[in-house]
């Protein structure tokens, strides 16, 4: 049964037999199209041979195969201090010839690792059925276990082997001299150690003393290790035969195969996973990564942080699930994953409880203890390190016992955590890597190791520690993973059924999960056989290894109620929850609770949770976490889904930069909150624009620290500039760039129709005023809230029935009918429309009086309808103090007495006209502003005599009314009155509109 046999040979039969299937595979196929009587026949012939060739090429490699495996699992653990690597490794090659299990190896970097992660790592050198040890010129490092001192973990491996009768022992010394430089200083002095050690008194004692088994050469070594394994295997068997049936009457290979394996249970429900990982549970059923789990289990014993890299769908958390934690039994393993609450310290908090039932607080208080623990890893995450080592010593955990945090899909502190939060995590990471009795493992995407090197403290914790790369698996791995946990489980494939599987899975990312999935799905189409095969047909039927996911997903949308457009709808709603995509267009996905769903959404996800693309965490889980508030989360199965569903992945690339879009609002708001909201890191309009464009897509509901974080550029602004603090050059800034992104307040731009957009405020009650020795009287009326801006007098330009139009222009002097307009000096849309000239106001007046036509406003009798008792026009001056001074009220400025920061005069320093409204405080009763400073207001009537007729052909000076930028308060006064040539304009000048009953001569 040991014999080697011929590995070359093996190799070269598999790759024929690989061949003779797909040829098999191609004949099948041709045949079901074939139309010709005579081509049938040739093909059916040809496939009749193939057949015969497969058959023969499986019968010889099932002989070269047999045992394929050992009857019953002796168990080899290999010691030595780690000068031997070549000898280790032929041990390795004779144990899988001889089909032995994989061989333990015992310490082997011959470092000074803790003998407490050697014995947790595996079992205690006793508990091996085979021992064997190596020595040629090292002795290792010394230590202490349990009070006593030994030379090395070699000798303490070799002498707990010998400690108890159950292990044969091989002990192994290499006798070639080893030659050492002169300044080897520590060379020398461990080959010393060595030969003290074999002339000590350990080996005096003839009756305890192992049989020490001398070689020369590798070479030697590996002719006599198998012939002495062959020996310790024949005494195992008669060892094994003495407790359970008779000896058989030779030692010869064929009676050994003899030996009869006990009945094994079988292994309950399916042994595939579908798209979750493997956990401890699975161990079991868990094949192909043997070799893997070895190195893993080596590199966790030596390194305090260590990283598994791979593609999406590799295996990374079944590697440590089911490989690595099974092998670790006494220590406590505390799994995780950082976005799997709101903060990682969250889940860190959750997963300790979860691990460790002493923890576990009132449920009246752990909301409260959470919260402070969260607070606390904040301010100092080396909290988390005493707090671990007093729960060992609580627990009177053995000596040899560590606590392991194991952070699955590490990539989520990256693109799911708050951008604030990352950094204490990592700081409490190297905390923990640096304590005797912690531990820390991580699974990461490899496309995410850019993310955490971009760290300092992370890159060095990878540089310190150990950088596990995990490959996808290779055809003979992928055949393991297939076959064996079907042999679990008493089921059987349909001829060549596996092979057709791992060739088209191709060992690429994510085929382990696309290949377990589609393993399970046929798992739940052959339970009830009583076959209990799994066929062809079926996995035709599924769509084969690529199609199985995407098919099912497509399935279960089809089966959806409503119409195709309704159901598209519904999946972007849901699913833009579920996924996250990073700056280079990366799914992943995440968790959601299901408060965030309707009932319609919620039906989708009941559908595709039955069809176990979706994983709902059940809320029975969620009491026991103490989110009995919460009403349990969803998340994707697997991320596959995302690569092997067109309609999916045709959706998410579509969206990718919504996605993008949507996670740098939370990570910038997240940023600006933990700065305590500082204006500088707010978002500009031009940015918001597309949040907001995003967010009609996509109807996110923002939290509240981000909707504060979103509030529009110009409210800010606008609340800048209520704020009496600010200067009056921060007020310019303000108004200029409001003018930049489209500053949309009432009464500043235009309406959808194109129309001048005037805020009408009524001026109520009328009374008599004064002015130049003159009573007037002024009834209620309307008046416009700001200047007839930059903006509202170019629609009038621009208007076809505008400017140029003759009818604007009547009995005004022929040389000033349509008179040049001068160029705006500041050219922002919302600032004053200057340069203007009395016949320029009037013509607009006149525009938009005729364009207003049937407005009607409130009045305290009749209502005021434009064009039958009412009319656009220029104010009088006597309207305009009017409203100026507030009525009786009679003030001196528009708010009472002089402020110098209530308006744009001389004081201000500005030196030019501002966008109307940015002095609030300054405004007048009725709610007008800016009737002091920034421009004088042309008025209607006459300035040398303001009782005269209104005479549009006369030339003389009209009124201008509120002081400007260049001139100072007193100018700017309520009763200050200034006058100019109607055909002058200046950037000084502009006007405003009121809504009034037109002029009478009674008026005047």
């Amino acid at each position: 049964m040991y014999n080697s046999f011929d590995q070359k040979r093996k190799l070269q039969l598999e790759e024929l037999l690989k061949k003779a299937y797909d040829l098999k595979f191609d004949l099948n196929s041709r045949l079901g199209s074939v139309s010709s009587p005579t081509e049938e026949t040739r093909l059916r012939l040809e496939l009749a041979k193939v057949t015969d060739h497969i058959a023969e090429l499986k019968a010889e490699l099932e002989r070269l195969e047999k045992p394929p495996e050992p009857l019953l699992p002796f168990k080899v653990l290999l010691a030595s201090p780690g000068d031997v690597s070549q000898e280790c490794q032929m041990v390795t090659n004779v144990l899988q010839r001889c089909s032995l299990h994989p061989v333990t190896v015992w310490d082997k970097s011959g470092a000074a690792t803790a003998p407490e992660v050697l014995i947790q790592s595996h079992s205690k050198p006793s508990a091996y059925d085979i021992v064997v040890v190596i020595f040629w010129a090292r002795m290792g490092e010394p230590f202490q276990f349990e009070g006593k001192s030994y030379r090395s973990s070699t000798h303490y491996a070799l002498s707990e082997a010998l400690s108890s009768s159950h292990p044969l022992t091989l002990l192994y010394r290499c006798t070639e001299e080893k030659s050492f430089k002169s300044y080897d200083k520590a060379g020398i002095e461990q080959d010393i150690q060595v030969r003290k050690f074999f002339d000590g008194d350990f080996f005096k004692d003839p009756a305890n003393c192992p049989q020490v088994h001398a070689y020369q050469t590798p070479a030697h070594f590996e002719q006599r290790f198998e012939a002495d394994l062959a020996k310790a295997v024949r005494k195992l068997f008669d060892r094994l035969n003495a407790h359970s049936a008779p000896a058989p009457a030779s030692t010869t290979p064929s009676a050994v195969q003899s030996v009869q394996k006990p009945a094994a249970n079988l292994w309950p429900g399916s042994p595939f996973p579908s798209l979750r990982s493997f956990t401890k549970e699975d161990a079991p059923i868990f094949f192909g990564r043997e070799a893997e789990t070895e190195e893993l289990v080596r590199l966790v014993g030596e390194s305090r942080f260590v990283a598994v890299v791979g593609a999406s769908g590799s295996g990374k958390s079944s590697l440590v699930g089911a490989g690595l934690l099974p092998r670790l039994q006494e220590w406590w393993a505390v799994q995780f994953r950082p976005g799997q609450f709101d903060h990682p310290f969250e889940a860190l908090f959750e997963a300790l409880v979860k691990t460790f039932p002493t923890l576990l607080p009132d449920p009246l208080e752990k909301r409260r203890k959470k919260k402070a623990f969260i607070e606390d890893m904040k301010g100092d995450p080396a909290t988390i390190c005493d707090a671990l080592t007093a729960t060992l010593e609580a627990l009177q955990a053995p000596a040899r016992a560590e606590v392991l945090l194991f952070i699955d899909q590490f990539e989520e502190l990256f693109n799911l955590v708050p951008k604030e939060a990352i950094a204490p995590f990592v700081e409490m990471l190297c905390q923990v890597a640096a304590q005797p009795r912690l531990r820390v493992i991580v699974t990461i995407r490899h496309d995410f190791v850019y993310r955490a090197i971009e760290l300092p403290e992370l890159a060095a914790l990878l540089r310190q520690g150990g950088f596990f790369a995990l490959a996808a698996p290779n055809d003979r791995a992928l055949t393991r993973m297939v076959k064996r946990p079907a042999e679990c489980a008493a089921l059987e494939f349909e001829e060549g059924l596996p092979e057709r599987m791992v060739k088209e899975a191709e060992s690429g990312a994510g085929s382990l999960a696309l290949m377990a999935y589609t393993l399970d799905e046929l798992y739940k189409m052959t339970v009830d056989r009583p076959d209990k095969q799994l066929t062809f047909k079926d996995y035709e039927i599924l769509g084969g290894v690529k199609g199985a996911i995407g098919k099912r997903a497509e399935d279960t949308f089809n089966q959806l109620e409503g119409t195709e457009e309704a159901k598209e709808e519904l999946l972007r709603q849901v699913f833009r929850q579920l996924v996250e995509v990073d700056e280079r267009g990366i799914a992943t996905r995440k968790l959601a609770s299901l408060r965030c769903f309707n009932p319609a959404q919620q039906a989708l996800i009941e559908a595709f949770t039955k069809a176990r693309l979706l994983v709902k965490q059940a809320q029975v889980e969620r009491e026991q976490l103490s989110l009995m508030t919460d009403a349990g989360q969803v998340e994707v199965a697997h991320e596959s889904l995302f690569q092997s569903w067109v309609r999916l992945q045709k959706w998410i690339t579509e969206a990718q930069e919504d996605f993008i879009l949507r996670r740098q609002v939370q990570n910038a708001a997240a940023e600006w909150d933990r700065k305590r909201r500082p204006d500088y890191l707010r978002w500009p309009h031009e940015r918001l624009q597309q949040v907001s464009a995003m967010c009609e897509r996509f109807e996110h509901q923002w939290g509240e620290v981000e909707q504060t974080f979103l509030e529009p550029e110009q409210a800010r602004l606008l609340r800048d500039i209520k704020n009496l603090s600010i200067g009056h050059e921060r007020r310019r800034e303000i108004g200029d760039r409001l003018s930049m992104i489209e500053d949309t307040r009432p009464g500043v731009g235009l309406r959808k129709d194109g129309l001048p957009d005037i805020l009408w405020l009524p001026v109520t009650p009328g009374g008599k005023i004064k002015i130049e020795k003159e009573t007037f009287t002024v009834e209620p009326f309307y008046i416009a809230k700001y200047t007839v801006t930059y903006k509202q007098y170019q629609a009038f330009v621009e208007a076809g029935d505008g400017f140029n139009n003759p009818a604007w222009w009547v009995d005004m002097p022929k040389e000033y009918q349509g008179q040049t307009l001068e160029p705006q000096r500041t050219k922002t849309w919302n600032n004053p429309r200057e340069n203007i000239t009395w016949y320029q106001s009037v013509a607009f007046t006149r525009w938009l009086n005729h364009r207003l036509q049937d407005l009607e406003l409130p009045g305290s009798g009749s209502p005021f309808i434009v064009g039958q008792n009412a009319q656009v026009r220029l104010p009088t001056e006597w309207e305009w103090q009017w409203a100026a001074q507030g009525g009786i009220k009679k003030l001196k400025y528009p708010w009472g007495e002089w402020q110098e920061e209530y308006a744009n005069t001389w004081e201000a320093g500005v030196g030019r006209a501002i966008a109307v409204g940015m002095y609030p405080h300054g405004a007048a009763r009725c709610g007008a502003e800016d009737m002091s400073g920034n421009v004088w207001e042309w008025c209607l009537n006459e300035y040398p005599n303001p009782k005269a007729l209104i005479n549009f052909n006369s030339t003389n000076s009209r009124v201008l009314r509120g002081g400007a930028f260049y001139d100072d308060a007193f100018g700017a006064a309520s009763a200050a009155r200034n006058g100019n040539l109607p055909s002058n304009g200046n950037s000084r000048f502009g006007f405003r509109v009121v809504v009034f009953p037109p002029i009478r001569a009674s008026d005047l």
